[in-house]
This record gives structure tokens, C-alpha cells and sequence, in this order.
């Protein structure tokens, strides 16, 4: 893993002067400039435009706007065009098109359909990187280099894709014995006695072929990124960085892995606007949330995740390309939702407090033409400032007041979860939760992504920070990982190597608190289900065991069976439940059910120094709060905050000067105040309060303080 530090402030858009039906640069840099915007993106959408014509290049259109950036002082990241193929390429050789099925190529007409596995592919892409590279690696306005743009779009069928595939098998299975023995090939006489026997994943059925076809994929979206790298590393200069734009969850990619060979991580971070933005989850009969169809949590978590996921790829800050400025319009499937007032500086002040140190819109002006004619930008289709301008332009003033303050800030953190792209897999190929069409029901591929949203959003409830990290990213030693963080999660980690499990188990008799979900340690690392009863090596610690489990064809209520707990129903277990059976943990919580009031819903126990807990379900908001607020009796909350409404909720994080800050957020249209039993002084306006005085916080607000507390 390479590193430069990237220690700046920035603030900015995606700016396409080229998608202008008419010239502007002037215009737009004074704009840019008045809104104090310091970085644009820019080239990386437009190979026609580089590239008109095979081996004819069109370099120079850059240079004007590269030159206006730096008299303006806008730094400037260049992106590589490879993401979007030229038409004169796709015809001279349609064998670099991507096949999205054996055989059936994906038209033209769209972007990120070609096989970039594809020696061809890569023969004309490494030409045009070159030549772009080498014209302005040492303009002074570039600050770095995007290779590609959200890799991993597509998972490749192509011939010469499935003939690497083979050639990767036998490498690491070295005989198809071992293979048919691994993958349990005897089932349904799936045997092969020859590599070339393998038959193509379309219509495969075997859950770890489907793994390991996956993983592969993911291998080539990393070698492609990696080759990449190494060819800008050719030109550019010693302070300038390379990453590359990563939109989290593409079905190509590991998230966890995919930046490695970078300089940096830089991600996209999209969200629900409006009532979608609203804590709690807004929930009204007859209507409808105002979320993108990619997003998997509801409220302030679903960007907040995405920035947790975003720290923990590299464990240090990153910087995010792309983010909402207006609307993200694809039609019905998003919708048309302006962000309300506050919403968009909340969430500046959110990235920057999970460790953004740069934030970019996608993008600065609405198109007139194209697939996302209707995705906003800073300027609307007038081309003329209005109310996301003027945003946009109070959060520059913000920041540039700001200077250095809020840049590199580290979050503090409570929790380290276990992020695995294998698992969400797994768990899409053979779904275990249940998803509702207009006629029937069927598996939902998405089922890891509401388990894990599910303790994601329970953890926000109790305010704790989260680390979100991939299984390889554990520290050496969980005594290390002791002194880092006090709960480990690993939410539904389906696909888990026996040593993760035993590392899990050794951090809770440390001293640590392990918690443990469904589907957690069921399979092993080529997913196959291992024949213990469950959860196997975990269930000494965890003082439980299981041996059925079940869907839930409705909302179950869940009833507390401890006064730590509260009294009462807590909340509702959706659609899962481990039937757990008390082998001498505490049981906090049971089912109100006819059946399920004999097993266990939440139930802990103390493990040598350290304790596991189990939630066997899923919860809704209430259950999850109730266990949020239980797991504050246990580890205290170091902020200690009075409110008068659950939509206040906060981040901490140290500064780079070392000292300790509070984000504050008011998740709702209802002003909202809190006090503090400390003295803290606002970060950004020099405001001393005093212990006990009340700060008040408006719609879609946010504030920043200061204060010595640990």
C-alpha cells in the first residue's frame, strides 16, 4: 500500500467546460471564485474529445482551463478517460466490448462496457493515458490524478475472461480432484476430470464457484487500477497523487482492497435529500422516502456509512470526488429532491467528522443533453446562481474562514465492524432474507446490506462512532485492537476464515465486547457451510448455540427479560431470527410469540475479562435504539449530552492541532437544543459556553465545539 499525505482543505465540483453549448471559462472561474471553491475535476469522461480519431489527438482544449484554475488558485485533479470508450474504438475491435452474459455483449451507446481485461483494450488505453499524462503532469494547477472512474461496474463474461478464470483455478486448486472435492462438485454430478469441463457462471449453482468467480473479478478491477497507477507514476511529480473515483458497492469490486496500490482513497458519496436525511427515519402513511434506489440506509447513516467505509479502506483520511448538489435525477428511480436548507452544510460538516479532507459535487452545472440531463449541479439548467449556489457559497465562506481547522480531523471511534464484500456475495447468491415483488415473494441479493445497516443504524442510535474495516485490516494482535476500540462487530460476516473467528473470540476474553449477528461465522472462506453446531467455534464465548433458524413472515415483538434492558416491549425483529438457546448467558430480550418466546432474541455473557453478546435478529429503529441505549449502560458516553429530541445526534474526532471536537447535528425540521455538564467553546465562531448553558440548534443545523473531555 503506497501513501502521500494529502493535508488540504478542499473545497469543490466536477467542472466540464466542454459540456457547455457555448463558451464560459470566465464566467464560471469568477463564480467558482465568489463561492470559494479551491479544486475542480476534470477529463475524465471525454476519451472522444482526447482521442477523435484512432492515433489522432486533440490535447490542447485542457490547457485554457487548467491556466484559469491556477491564475484563480483552483487546484485541479485530473481524471484518466478510460471509464467511457470512443466509438471508432468499439468498432475498429468489438471484441473489447464487455459481455454482460456468455456471449451477449453489452450495446454501445452506455459507458464502462468494455473488458478492460482485454489485452486490446489495455493497448489503446495505455496510449491515451500516456499522452495525457505526459502534456500536464507538470502544470502547476494539477494536484493529482484520477485513474479510471468508479471501477468494477460490470462483471465480465467475455471468452478470454473465463480462460484467465480457469487458468487462476488451477493455480491455487492445483488438481480438479481438489477442486471437486473443495467446491463439493458430487452434488448433482458436477464433477469435473478436465479444467475445460468447467462450465460458464451463468447458469451456475455452486455457492463457491459463485465466490470465487466474484473474487476473481474483483482481482481484475484491481490489477486494472493498479496498471493504471503505474503508468501516471511514469510522469508525475513527487507531489502529486494518484487514487481513483470509487462508488461503493459495485458488484466487481472489493471496496476493502480496490485503493491498495493508491496514493490515496477517493470516494462518491450519494444520499437521500429532503425527509430522506430526517432522524428518525421518516415514516408516514401514504408516502414515500425521497432515497436513490442504490441507497441501503435510511437518514444521516446512509452517507455516514459510506464516509466510515470510506476511512477504513486505507484507515486514513480520503477525500470524496462526487456528492450531491441538487438532485440526483434518473428519472422515478431517484426522483427530483433538492437538498432542504442546512442540509447540504450538515453534510459537509458530517464528511469532514468521519475524515474527509477535500469535498467535491458532482457536479458544478446541469446538463441540457445526456442520461443525466436532470442531475443536478450547483448551477441549474439557467446556468444562473440560485439557492444551491448560494449554499454551496456559505459553506466556501465557512470553510475558508475555517482555514486549516477542519482538516485532518480523526474521528474517535467506539466500534470496529468487519466490512466483507464476500459475504455480501455469498448472501446475494443464496439470499436469506425474504423480498416482496408485486406477486409473490423471492431471496433478496441485497440481504447483506440490511443486516449490516441494520447494527450499523443500531450503533448511531447509541451515538457510537464506527470503524468500518475489511477482515485483513485487523490489527496484528487483539490486544492492539483492545486499546483502539471497545466493541468488535461482525454484522452477518457469513464468509469467515477459522483464524478471524479465533482473533474475534480472543479480543472479548482480552477485555473487549464482541458482538455477534446473524449468519456470522456460518460458512468458511470458499463458502461452504461448516457442520458444528452454530455459531461453532464462537458459541463457548458467546454462551449460546442454535440449531434452527427461521424467515419471519411478519414483524415479531421483542420484549425485554432484563431491567438492563428496560421494561416493556423494546421494539420489533424483522424478518430473521437465530433461534438461540441459552448455554449460560443472560437473556436480555425474547420474542413475543407463541413459538419464538422459547429462544432467546438478545441474550450476553461474560467471557474471562470481556463479554459476547448476540442479537439473533434484525431490529427495527425502536429495538435498535433500546439496544443502543443498553450498550451506553456498558460503555459510557464520553459526550454526555441533554436534548430535547432524538434527532440530535453527534460525531467526535480530534483536530490536527490535537484538539478534542463534537459535531453536532439536528437530523429535523424541529429547532432542538442540548447542554453539556462541561465548559466547551464553538470551533469555528470562538463562542465560549459555559457547563449546563443551553445551545440551540435550528432546522438542518450543525455546530462544532471544543472541549478537553476524553
Amino acid at each position: 500500500m503506497t501513501s502521500k499525505p494529502f493535508s488540504q482543505a478542499l473545497y469543490g465540483a466536477a467542472y466540464y467546460h466542454e459540456y457547455h453549448t457555448s463558451p464560459r471559462l470566465a464566467e464560471d472561474i469568477q463564480l467558482m471564485k465568489e463561492a470559494d471553491l479551491t479544486v475542480i475535476r476534470v477529463g475524465e469522461s471525454v476519451w472522444s474529445t482526447w482521442e477523435p480519431n484512432d492515433g489522432e489527438f486533440n490535447l490542447e482544449w485542457l490547457q485554457e482551463i487548467l491556466d484559469a484554475a491556477h491564475a484563480a488558485g483552483i487546484s485541479v485533479i485530473v481524471g484518466t478517460p478510460t471509464y467511457a470508450m470512443p466509438p471508432w474504438l468499439a468498432r475498429k475491435h468489438p471484441e473489447v466490448i464487455a459481455d454482460k452474459r456468455t456471449g451477449q455483449p453489452i450495446p454501445y451507446g452506455h459507458r464502462q462496457n468494455m473488458d478492460y481485461h482485454h489485452p486490446t483494450f489495455l493497448k489503446y488505453a495505455e496510449r491515451v493515458i500516456r499522452k495525457i499524462t505526459e502534456r500536464y503532469a507538470n502544470h502547476p494547477a494539477v494536484i493529482g490524478w484520477q485513474v479510471d472512474n468508479e471501477p468494477g461496474t460490470e462483471v465480465l463474461f467475455n471468452d478470454e475472461v473465463f480462460t484467465a478464470f480457469k487458468v487462476h483455478l488451477a493455480k491455487k486448486y492445483g488438481t480438479v480432484a481438489n477442486l471437486n472435492k473443495r467446491w463439493g462438485l458430487v452434488y448433482w454430478s458436477h464433477e469435473i476430470t478436465d479444467w475445460d469441463d468447467l462450465w460458464r457462471p451463468d447458469g451456475n449453482t455452486s455457492n463457491s464457484y459463485n465466490l470465487e468467480w466474484r473474487r476473481f473479478q474483483a482481482q481484475i478491477t484491481e490489477e486494472f487500477i493498479t496498471w493504471q497507477a503505474k503508468i501516471v507514476r511514469e510522469y508525475i511529480p513527487d507531489n502529486q497523487f494518484i487514487t481513483t473515483c470509487i462508488s461503493i458497492g459495485r458488484p466487481a469490486q472489493d471496496v476493502t482492497r480496490v485503493a491498495e496500490s493508491l496514493d490515496l482513497t477517493a470516494v462518491n458519496i450519494y444520499y437521500a435529500t429532503q425527509d430522506g436525511l430526517q432522524y428518525p427515519a421518516f415514516e408516514e402513511e401514504n408516502s414515500e422516502l425521497p432515497a436513490p434506489f442504490w441507497i441501503t440506509h435510511n437518514g444521516p447513516m446512509g452517507f455516514m456509512v459510506q464516509a466510515d467505509i470510506a476511512r477504513g479502506i486505507r484507515e486514513e483520511n480520503f477525500i470524496v470526488t462526487e456528492t450531491n448538489a441538487s438532485f440526483t435525477g434518473h428519472g422515478p428511480a431517484t426522483g427530483y429532491f433538492p437538498s432542504y436548507p442546512g442540509q447540504l452544510r450538515q453534510v459537509v460538516l458530517g464528511l469532514i467528522a468521519r475524515g474527509a479532507n477535500m469535498v467535491e459535487y458532482w457536479h458544478w452545472h446541469t446538463l441540457p443533453y445526456g442520461t443525466e440531463t436532470y442531475w443536478g449541479g450547483i448551477l441549474g439548467h439557467s446556468l444562473k446562481p440560485a439557492r444551491t449556489y448560494d449554499s454551496v457559497a456559505e459553506i466556501g465562506a465557512m470553510l475558508e474562514a475555517a482555514k486549516s481547522k477542519l482538516v485532518d480531523v480523526t474521528p474517535k471511534n467506539d466500534v470496529t465492524m468487519i466490512l466483507s464484500p464476500e459475504s455480501k456475495w455469498a448472501l446475494g447468491f443464496q439470499p436469506p432474507l425474504r423480498r416482496k415483488f408485486d406477486v409473490g415473494y423471492t431471496g433478496d441479493p441485497d440481504s447483506y446490506d440490511r443486516f449490516f445497516s441494520s447494527y450499523y443504524d443500531t450503533f448511531f442510535a447509541g451515538d457510537f462512532g464506527v470503524n468500518l474495516i475489511g477482515a485483513h485490516k485487523l490489527p496484528a494482535t487483539p490486544a492492539q485492537l483492545l486499546e483502539q476500540t471497545s466493541i468488535l462487530c461482525l454484522p452477518a460476516l457469513y464468509i469467515s476464515e477459522v483464524s478471524t473467528l479465533e482473533y474475534a473470540v480472543e479480543f472479548a476474553r482480552l477485555g473487549g465486547h464482541l458482538l455477534l449477528t446473524p449468519r456470522t461465522g456460518y460458512a468458511d472462506e470458499i463458502s461452504v457451510v461448516r457442520q458444528e453446531v452454530m455459531p461453532g467455534i464462537l458459541a463457548k464465548a458467546a454462551g449460546v448455540h442454535y440449531d434452527e433458524f427461521s424467515n419471519l413472515s411478519r414483524n415479531i415483538k421483542v420484549r425485554s427479560n432484563d431491567a438492563a434492558m428496560g421494561d416493556g416491549t423494546l421494539g420489533e425483529a424483522i424478518g430473521w431470527t437465530d433461534m438461540l438457546i441459552s448455554d449460560g448467558a443472560e437473556i436480555l430480550a425474547t420474542y413475543d410469540h407463541p413459538m419464538y418466546k422459547n429462544y432467546a432474541a438478545i441474550t450476553t455473557n461474560r467471557f474471562e475479562k470481556g463479554r459476547v453478546s448476540y442479537i439473533g435478529t434484525l431490529p427495527d429503529h425502536a429495538l435498535g435504539r433500546s439496544i443502543g441505549a443498553w450498550l451506553r449502560t456498558i460503555h459510557k458516553d464520553p459526550v454526555a449530552k441533554s436534548s430535547t429530541s432524538e434527532s440530535i445526534r453527534y460525531s467526535r474526532g480530534r483536530s490536527k492541532d490535537d484538539l478534542e471536537l463534537i459535531f453536532f447535528f439536528n437530523w429535523s425540521w424541529d429547532p432542538s437544543e442540548l447542554t453539556l455538564p462541561y465548559a466547551v467553546k464553538n470551533y469555528l465562531t470562538g463562542e465560549n459556553i459555559a457547563a449546563g448553558a443551553t445551545i440551540k440548534l435550528g432546522p438542518w443545523d450543525a455546530q462544532v465545539v471544543t472541549t478537553t473531555v476524553n
